[in-house]
């Protein structure tokens, strides 16, 4: 029997893949600036928490702050994108979300006290904000199904080799130098976002069916229409079942609150529901809360020497863990990986607690390769915890609300981020690390439980499909 999307599946060849990677890889230059952006508040704080002899210092509440708060201001950019790209595109959105992050750089580059380093990260959150939205709506539209996860995974590994990159360059320089080389990636992807297409989908849903087809051709390998005509018509049939000609034509009538109602609908409120709750489980489970904090941690735990160099190795396992993802998604799926890393990371919060429980103690010696063991551990497959619900954001939402849901769920996750980072040091005081480690590790059992009985299989369906699943 015929799959009833078998043309959306066709397979085109090498040509296509090659160019499908490289709309993805061109598009991931504003996410590796995003791991950049994400890890340089770890740098700084490693060099100028009670540091005496620089310039300016930091407070343990002033590094709680910085810690937390590019996070702060991602839901506006977020939010904003959503409503943006609708109207103006996925291409020209992902250009403007770079400049933001141009001015953050030059700005933390200069800064010479703590209100203007609070001032460069609020202008790099803006510009996280504003750049996910269409990141992730543009790789779930542009790409087969065959490729989809794949290029999702590609797409999710960006921040992890931004955040490797940068803590190579922090091993060799000050954190100013880091700044200052650190502007050059949003420059680079200015310039390679320009030379890949609209995306098809947006084009359709405009009435751009021209444009729409000739992106087609780009993505498919630079064929001809003809070689993409039955594809092309699939997209205009999903753009009219997923409702997006209408929503289109009645676009002058429309405002925030007839955008906002769409999320009454299950196709859009079943999937949301979900993929808000899969963020928070990965954040506490990828060790995001406690990540601008690390170098504290290794010292409580007697991790004194060398930790420029364990972040980059911690940084390197975690790259390693995305290719890995990116290999295995397409053969095991993500329902498969989730499990799998979830329970893996729940057992590591558990003894590392356990560990510290033991050495407080006095039952066991202080034995610095257990730590870095289960440190790397947690740093591997974290990793993974990551980047899965990013995967699915880019396939679980509808046409007609992909742009507003995937930025307001990329505000919330980031508002998540916000509080559970402002709030770690205070849990930390309150529980002692060992205990926060064991707290966390029940919240992995919870998400293991959740995601075991709840999370449908989306790899290798098309995005109808998984349209139809939730509906």
């Amino acid at each position: 029997m015929k799959n009833k999307n078998e043309n959306t599946s066709k397979t085109y060849g090498t040509k296509a893949t090659v160019a499908q990677i490289f709309a993805t890889i061109a598009q991931s230059f504003l996410l590796i600036g995003l791991g950049m952006e994400l890890g340089m508040p770890v740098i700084v704080i490693q060099q100028l928490y009670q540091n005496s002899d620089s310039e300016f210092s930091l407070t343990l509440t002033e590094i709680s702050w910085y810690g937390s708060l590019l996070c702060i201001f991602h839901p506006a950019g977020s939010v904003l994108s959503g409503l943006l790209q609708e109207r103006f595109g996925r291409k020209r959105c992902m250009i403007i979300a770079n400049f933001p992050s141009i001015f953050g750089w030059i700005l933390l580059y200069y800064t010479h006290s703590v209100v203007s380093l609070y001032a460069s990260t609020v202008m790099m959150g803006l510009s996280i904000g504003f750049s996910e939205a269409p990141i992730f709506s543009y790789v779930g539209e542009i790409t087969e199904p065959r490729l989809r996860g794949a290029m999702a995974s590609l797409t999710s590994t960006a921040p992890m080799f931004g955040g490797s990159f940068l803590f190579t360059l922090g091993y060799f320089f000050e954190w100013r130098t880091v700044a200052l080389l650190s502007t050059l990636c949003p420059i680079t992807s200015i310039c390679v976002v320009m030379l890949i297409p609209e995306s098809p989908i947006w084009l359709v849903s405009k009435g751009e069916n021209e444009k729409a087809e000739k992106a087609l051709c780009w993505l498919r390998g630079w064929v001809k229409p003809e070689v993409v005509k039955m594809e092309y018509l699939e997209l205009v049939r999903y753009n009219e079942v997923s409702g997006t000609q209408r929503l289109a034509r009645d676009a002058n009538h429309k405002n925030l609150f007839s955008k906002l109602a769409q999320f009454k609908e299950p196709s859009v409120y079943r999937p949301l529901r979900l993929i808000i709750f899969y963020f928070f489980t990965s954040i506490i489970m990828g060790s995001i809360p406690w990540k601008p904090f690390i170098g504290k941690i290794m010292t409580e735990v007697g991790l004194l020497n060398n930790q420029s160099l364990l972040l980059v190795v911690f940084a390197v396992l975690q790259n390693i863990s995305c290719m890995i993802v990116v290999s295995a998604v397409h053969y095991l799926g993500k329902r498969f990986l989730t499990n799998l890393t979830f329970s893996v990371n729940t057992l590591l919060m558990f003894l590392f607690g356990i560990y510290i429980i033991a050495m407080k103690n006095n039952y066991i010696c202080s034995t610095p390769w257990i730590p870095i063991t289960i440190l790397c551990g947690i740093s591997f497959f974290g990793a993974a915890i990551i980047i899965l619900p990013w995967m699915l954001l880019s396939e679980v939402f509808p046409n007609k609300s992909r742009g507003i849901a995937t930025g307001l769920t990329a505000g919330l996750t980031y508002l998540q981020i916000f509080i559970l980072t402002k709030s770690y040091l205070t849990v930390e005081t309150l529980l002692t690390l060992e205990y926060t480690m064991v707290f966390f590790g029940c919240f992995g059992i919870l998400g293991s439980l959740y995601f075991y009985f709840y999370l449908p299989e989306t790899e290798n369906k098309t995005l109808l499909e998984i349209e139809e699943f939730f509906t």
